[in-house]
């Protein structure tokens, strides 16, 4: 667990923390929103207890079209909005899926030779 105190104007604090709470690796356990004096001046504070989770950092996104097919990629770093019910943005990194894509046919390539191997050993013992 982290401790974090936050200064500055209320639209810098909203916005600062508004973030915190949108990134995927951390946890917001417990917020606390005060004052505090600093030179004679009562400024605003947020303090706060987060979890920080970098295990977390790439997500699986999954969108289903229309017609019930299934696209599935990972992205880095997401960060996801509510625009309108139903309606959701999502921002991050992505990976390069044409190199994803080529892995994938590569390694399904191994497993058919590797099978073919063990399938020609059965048949002579």
């Amino acid at each position: 667990m982290l401790k974090l105190q936050v200064e500055g104007s209320r639209e810098k604090i909203k916005s600062f923390m508004d973030d915190v709470h949108r990134n995927p690796s951390v946890k917001v356990l417990e917020q606390e929103t005060g004052y505090k004096i600093k030179d004679g001046e009562v400024q605003p504070c947020v303090k706060c207890s987060i979890d920080h989770i970098p295990e977390r950092r790439m997500s699986l996104i999954q969108i289903i079209t229309t017609d019930g097919q299934k696209i599935e990629f990972k992205m880095f770093d997401m960060v996801q909005a509510a625009i309108t019910e139903g309606i959701k943005v999502f921002a991050g990194r992505s990976v390069d899926i044409f190199s994803v894509i080529q892995e994938e046919k590569e390694a399904f390539r191994l497993w058919k030779k590797l099978r073919e191997t063990f399938e020609e050993k059965d048949e002579r013992s």
